[in-house]
């Protein structure tokens, strides 16, 4: 045939299997017996019909990403395709240029030329080496680029192969060749004139290498030994910035910002003024100053995308270095062509990202985008670890679907994807495939497993680029259980080949075969899992729903409840508007509930919910929306409450303590550790069993070997059992928790401090809760109780002493109906011998009155002597005193 070709033609006039033929084509190709041409669909020739046409055609191709090619350096690109292809094996050349000029890249335009060109193999070597890295030490420089022979020095243990025999039948790139010392030059121009060399260390053998060398320079000729000077025939130099012409300065600005745009998947729009600076200004570091400019206003404008919650980057003048401005200083001496270039009449310019990502001097490094939203390498990441956690190895058919369910579920309800990466191409290839499936298995199939699909056909494809290959053992059985599916399976594969050019391994196919099943067991699943709920609570009008709005829309789920709470809003009503919605569909929070807040009273609910209502509950405080995704994202694909709430707090990057209560129905416990787990540990269980009760409290013994590892213990422990003290020979203050020392234990007086804070003791979210309605001029009656378990804890501090449980419950009531008492005024009663026992325990007192004083400023009011004897009175006689 005297024209392209596709698999489909061929097929058709062989009558074979289009499957089979797309092999055979891609096979051929990799021999080098035909020719591909890219495209859709892709075509196949045979090498001897175009060849002539195909080469001029490929010489073009490498240096055209270079802007330019045709302009101003339209002869520097002519030198470089003579020296490729001057006979029998090309002129060593050497590049000039000041630094940013674009040399290393003149370089790989030329080695890609070489080969499309044939000038030489596909699998040909190209080497690079900067000559300033071991510039002081010419022994290293040396053995470096000709080899070490053992012994050679001390330290060479082995023989060690150099770049010039690594680069064998291909090319090496000396970039800063004016580093090599003389002796160097000198070794390397020996090499030039008869192809051999000699390790360093060598002295009778010599080796032979093929090598073309490309040096680059910014130095001038000069600088270099004029013997070497003279066995490197062709000179290139490249212009400088100021040279270009003001077309390409235009090509270059427009080729990066395009480009940009799509590195970050986002409209970006210059000012006038902006992009005539540019233009203007001169960087002396040439085309890489120009582009790191370029790149900083970028940096700058996507800053304020994010702070200022803008839809597009928009690059004011306000934003460009201060040199980069000046530029605007030369604008009376534009030159003409630039009114063509840059309307007068437009104000801005807008740059879309682009589909096709051409590879040019404006943009020569594939560098990371700045803080990327979403990108392809973490779709690529997420698949990978989704399949490394959901691998097939050894399972059978049935164990097998279980697991690829799984797979399809997370992955379609991951929350770093989203549908506006899928590639274009592929998006509508993945639609013509279940076309077609749906045509060939009288089947339908949701949209959410079409774009499952994708997803992973988008990874699959990047493995196989990579020669990368997923393990599929029991291929056979899915061929037997499913043979249907695993023949429309070879065709839709078939229709990859052609699109992509690649050729998909048959574990691939067993994939395929997998997500064409049929998927109503997988929904069904999801439907009857029970899910963790989240509630999203925050101050304002719209705040919450909002977040949770942005959240459900990017991971298209309905999952979440947002509870907004305005700031006229009592804090007593939004609590029981929290209630109201949970007791409205009560089922639904029986797997926990996780509580997202922003700050305030809102952190405390979780306390108040888990108590009132019997539900499991977490809290994170100050969360962001990325903290609320986490949770949904985790909330939709099934996980506990446990997972979802370590995760979060991940994401939060910050050490958020729980604020849930302990479960009423969770066992005490008191920790016993010593270093070996035993020996002292045993006699401290002994001390404390006839003491406690054993059917209510459980003593854990543990071994104490270092402080991190023995906080993850008590976590974990914490989730079965309410610990009220941790005894031990090492000191170790957690989540305050009571301490213990081994000395305390053989005290009786600690002792029984221990046995009494083993009490039941009353919860103190039971207490705000009956307290409410009763106590009316207090305020918030939540507050206010941490508020007098605060000032508790500083008096018992203070006063080096120990109140039992229940004193203080009843010290903490006593406390909040004296306040409402002072506020209407009922309260007024005597402590009878008041000045002798003030005088007797006058210490006591000053402690209580000055502690008290934050409570008589929040509450405007004055606590009468009489009633601070009776606190005192209240701590004297039930205080177990702690020594020190």
């Amino acid at each position: 045939m005297n024209k392209g070709t596709t698999a489909k033609d061929i097929a058709l006039a062989l009558s074979l299997d289009r499957a089979n033929v797309s092999r055979y084509l891609n096979e051929l190709y990799k021999e080098n017996q035909i020719e591909k041409i890219i495209g859709r669909p892709v075509l196949y020739q045979a090498i001897a019909v175009k060849e002539n046409e195909q080469e001029e055609y490929s010489k073009m191709n490498a240096f055209s990403r270079l802007i330019g090619y045709d302009a101003s350096l339209k002869e520097m690109v002519q030198q470089a395709k003579s020296a490729i292809l001057y006979p029998p094996n090309g002129l060593h050349t050497i590049i000039f240029g000041q630094t940013g000029t674009g040399k290393s890249l003149f370089a790989e335009c030329m080695y890609q030329f070489a080969i499309e060109s044939r000038a030489l193999s596909k699998d040909s070597p190209f080497v690079t080496y900067n000559c300033a890295d071991y510039a002081q030490n010419p022994q290293l420089l040396f053995g470096h680029i000709f080899g070490v022979k053992k012994g050679s020095y001390t330290g060479a243990t082995q023989d060690r192969t150099g770049l010039i025999h690594q680069a064998d039948n291909g090319i090496l790139f000396l970039d800063e060749i004016h580093r090599l010392p003389p002796e160097g030059q000198e070794m390397l121009f020996t090499f030039i004139d008869k192809g051999i060399y000699r390790p360093l260390g060598e002295s009778n053998e010599t080796h032979h290498a093929n090598v073309l060398i490309i040096g680059a320079t910014t130095e001038k000729s000069n600088v270099l030994l004029s013997t070497f000077t003279r066995r490197i025939p062709m000179a290139i130099t490249l212009p400088v910035l100021i040279e270009r012409t003001v077309e390409e300065r235009y090509e270059l600005i427009d080729s990066f910002l395009k480009q940009e745009a799509q590195r970050l998947n986002q409209k970006i729009t210059i000012e006038r003024e902006a992009l005539l600076a540019f233009m203007l200004y001169q960087p002396e570091g040439n085309i890489g100053q120009f582009q790191r400019d370029l790149k900083l206003v970028c940096a700058k404008a996507f800053l304020n995308v994010r702070m200022e919650n803008r839809h597009s980057l928009k690059i004011d003048q306000k934003d460009l270095p201060l040199q980069v401005q000046k530029g605007l200083l030369s604008i009376k001496e534009m030159p003409k062509q630039m009114e063509r270039l840059i309307q007068l009449d437009q104000a801005e310019f807008t740059y879309m990202p682009i589909t096709d990502s051409t590879n040019s001097l404006a943009y020569q490094q594939k560098e990371k985008a700045i803080v990327p939203l979403i990108e392809k390498n973490l779709l690529k990441k997420t698949n990978e670890n989704l399949l490394e956690n959901y691998h097939l190895d050894g399972l059978g058919h049935k164990e097998q679907k279980t697991y690829f369910n799984e797979y399809i579920k997370t992955l379609s309800t991951t929350s770093d994807v989203r549908k506006h990466i899928i590639d274009p191409v592929l998006k509508d290839l993945v639609e013509q495939m279940y076309s077609l499936a749906k045509e060939r298995l009288h089947r339908s199939y949701s949209t959410k497993i079409e774009f499952a699909f994708a997803l992973h056909l988008q990874s699959a494809l990047e493995r196989i680029e990579e020669n990368q290959r997923i393990d599929f053992p029991n291929l056979n059985e899915i061929r037997k259980n499913y043979s249907k599916e695993f023949q429309v399976a070879i065709d839709l594969s078939a229709m990859i080949e052609e699109a992509y050019s690649v050729e998909i391994p048959f574990e691939e196919i067993g994939f395929i075969t997998l997500f064409l099943t049929k998927q109503e067991e997988v929904e069904k699943a999801q439907k009857q899992e029970a899910m963790t709920a989240v509630m999203v609570l925050m101050h304002g009008k719209t705040t919450a729903s909002s977040m949770l709005e942005t959240v459900k829309e990017l991971l298209e789920t309905t999952d979440g409840v947002a509870v907004n709470m305005p700031l006229t809003m009592k804090v007593q009503e939004m609590y029981q508007l929290v209630r109201q919605t949970i007791e409205g569909n009560k089922e639904i929070y029986q797997q926990g509930l996780l509580i997202l807040t922003d700050m305030g009273s809102l952190n405390t609910f979780g306390n108040m919910l888990a108590e009132d209502l019997g539900i499991r509950v977490k809290t994170l405080p100050m969360v962001s929306t990325l903290v609320v995704l986490e949770a949904v994202r985790m909330a939709s694909i099934g996980r506990t409450l446990e997972e979802m709430y370590q995760s979060c707090q991940t994401v939060l990057k910050s050490s958020t303590k729980q604020l849930t209560l302990v479960d009423a129905k969770k066992k005490k416990a008191i920790l016993v550790t010593c270093f070996t787990g035993e020996g002292v540990a045993k006699k401290l269980e002994q001390r404390i069993l006839p003491v406690v009760d054993s059917t209510k409290v459980k003593i854990i013994p543990l071994q104490f070997l270092h402080r991190e590892a023995f906080k993850q213990r008590i976590d974990q422990l914490m989730e079965t059992y309410d610990i009220k003290a941790i005894v031990g020979t090492v000191e170790f203050d957690y989540q305050n928790i009571p301490f213990y020392t081994t000395y305390d234990i053989f005290n009786d007086e600690k002792l029984l401090l221990l046995s009494n804070q083993l009490e039941e003791e009353l919860p103190i979210n039971e207490i705000i809760h009956s307290l409410t309605g009763t106590l009316k001029k207090v305020g918030s009656i939540q507050q206010l109780m941490r508020f007098l378990q605060k000032l508790i804890q500083q008096m018992k501090n203070q006063m080096n002493v120990m109140i039992p449980a229940g004193v203080e419950t009843g010290m903490l009531l006593h406390l909040a109906f004296l306040i409402e008492g002072l506020q209407t005024g009922t309260i007024i009663r005597e402590f009878h011998g008041l000045e002798a026992y003030a005088k007797k325990n006058r210490m006591t007192m000053d402690v209580i009155k000055a502690t008290l004083i934050p409570l008589e400023k929040h509450y405007q009011m004055d606590i009468p002597e009489d009633e601070i004897a009776y606190i005192a009175q209240m701590i004297i006689e039930n205080q177990v005193k702690l020594h020190r």
